[in-house]
Formats: C-alpha cells, structure tokens, sequence
C-alpha cells in the first residue's frame, strides 16, 4: 500500500488519513485473531490518532554541525535525520547532496542553513516546506548557548554565544519543524 496524500511535514494529515475512522467499531465483540500480530478496530482506530499526533510533533529535519571556524570554511554536516527518508550522512555544508540542505558559515559560530522549498518523502509524494519553529543546542559545552533565528520560510540561522560573544568551532544540534 502506497500512501498518496501530503507527507507529514505538511502537518496537513489527519487521522483519517492514516485509516482511521470514527465510525470503525469492533461489532462482534471479538478480539484481535492473533494478538502478537494483528489488532481489533478499536486499537487500530487509537494507532491512527497517535500517528497523526506524532507526524504533527515530529521535527522535519535533525541536524548535527560542527563549525569551522579555526581554519574558516562552511561547516561540516556531521548527520541529517530528515522526514524525507534521508539519514546520516557527512558532507561539507557548501557542497550538499540532492536531498540535503546546504550550510553557509557567515562568521564566527555563524551558520546559515537553507532548505529546499519542496522535499519528497520516500513514496516519492512531494509537499512543500516551510519552517515553523527551529531549535537548536550546543553540545558538550555549558558556557556557550546557541541562538535559532528563522531568516526565511526556507532559510535558518544559527549563532553561537558565550557571554555575548561570538565562539566558533563547537558542535551544535539542530531541529528544524
């Protein structure tokens, strides 16, 4: 079964689209036939509803950089987790994949990530994007605090700071919904 309605980063889908149906009702009051493989109509209709509760919370994008400030380039692209299928791969921000969004360092701890407009899921169904909220953490660093801006409806920046200034070459965690 292929699905063929938006993908979940739309946040378009509800629980219907999944299969659910408020009218399903387990009419035979008969259990699952097997119950370590199969499930009644009332726990299907429940896993409907929590599928569309997850595909409305989950971030579009996970990202793991680390900037290159030392030696200035676009930072490095450590691993993606992207809702399109696309996982855990390492590329210089400047050069991406088809598929990946590209980096671009701006200054000291200062990146800038820009994201296609539109992205295709793994059934190949394509649904436009936009970014809604962003995220961001520095890791293994208490001093410092990284600062999320959405610049665009595609493009987001982030900025590294200790103390109100500007660090570099810290490993930073991104999440893109």
């Amino acid at each position: 079964m292929t699905p063929t309605g938006s993908p979940a980063w739309t946040r378009s889908a509800s629980y219907a689209y999944y299969g659910g149906d408020t009218n399903k009702h387990n009419f035979l009051s008969q259990g699952a036939v097997d119950p370590t493989t199969d499930v009644s109509a009332e726990e299907f209709a429940r896993m409907t509803a929590d599928l569309e509760a997850v595909a409305r919370t989950a971030p579009f994008a996970t990202i793991t950089y680390l900037n290159k400030d030392a030696s200035p380039a676009a930072p490095t692209i450590e691993c993606v987790y992207m809702q399109t299928g696309v996982t855990l791969v390492s590329y210089a921000g400047d050069t991406p994949p088809a598929g990946f969004p590209s980096a671009a360092r701006n200054g000291t701890g200062d990146v800038t990530f820009t994201f296609a407009s539109s992205y295709s899921d793994p059934y190949s169904v394509a649904g436009s994007f936009s970014v809604k909220h962003v995220g961001a953490d520095v890791q293994a660093a208490t001093a410092c605090r990284a600062m999320p801006t959405i610049v665009t409806s595609t493009t987001v920046q982030v900025k590294c700071f200790s103390g109100g200034i500007a660090v570099g070459d810290k490993r930073v965690t991104l999440e893109v919904w």
